[in-house]
């Protein structure tokens, strides 16, 4: 790492440095954590001078799946949620008790209901483990419980596209199955989590 007194355009000429330093700023910054989205300039490279083990994101190979490093626990909880939608949909179609159907008013969101509603028209040839949704308790945390591990599930295979350099950015839970999904159903979760980043946050 250079000193703190030291420029890397040290090498150059007055007149050159003075030329980059002239030019226009980039449109598009690149994505940064969520850790450090809210602090000043001057606090950033303080906070990356003090973790220098932590890869920089501005070294991130592009890929649209980098959007994920700028989201909160919290919105990649919420992320894994909706796509545990797709599950919940599959099942419901089956079932026949109302007080499951009036818990489920009760217990998901307006903006969950409405994505629930729109699953039937989503391709969703993806089955994962039974939700017993059936035999559901009628428990918001359990409900809760079961969307989160199925929508783990599948962000875990969808990121099994990613760079490795992705994973430094995002919890560990994310990091995708030792056996990776088949490339058919690989294309499968990327929509569906894409459908989720546009209609979820």
């Amino acid at each position: 790492m250079l000193g703190r007194d030291e420029s890397p355009l040290k090498f150059l000429d007055e007149s050159t440095r003075q030329e980059l330093k002239n030019l226009p700023l980039m449109e598009h910054a690149p994505p940064m954590p969520y850790d450090m989205m809210e602090l000043e300039p001057l606090q950033k490279e303080f906070f990356i001078k003090m973790q220098p083990h932590l890869p920089s994101p501005y070294f991130l190979t592009k890929d649209p799946l980098n959007r994920l490093i700028t989201l909160s626990d919290d919105q990649l909880n919420n992320i894994c949620r909706f796509l545990g939608l797709f599950d919940l949909y599959n099942e419901i179609k089956n079932v026949v008790r109302t007080d499951i159907f009036k818990s489920l008013k009760e217990v998901l969101s307006t903006k969950e209901l409405q994505f629930l509603e729109t699953c039937r028209t989503q391709n969703n040839p993806v089955r994962l483990p039974s939700m017993h949704i059936g035999a559901w308790d009628l428990k918001k945390e359990s409900l809760d419980k079961a969307l989160f591990d199925r929508g783990k599930t599948r962000l875990r295979g969808a990121l099994s596209t990613a760079f490795e350099t992705l994973f430094s950015f995002i919890p560990p839970i994310f990091m995708p199955p030792p056996k990776k999904p088949s490339k058919e159903i690989t294309d499968i979760l990327l929509k569906q989590l894409e459908t989720v980043l546009n209609r979820a946050l």
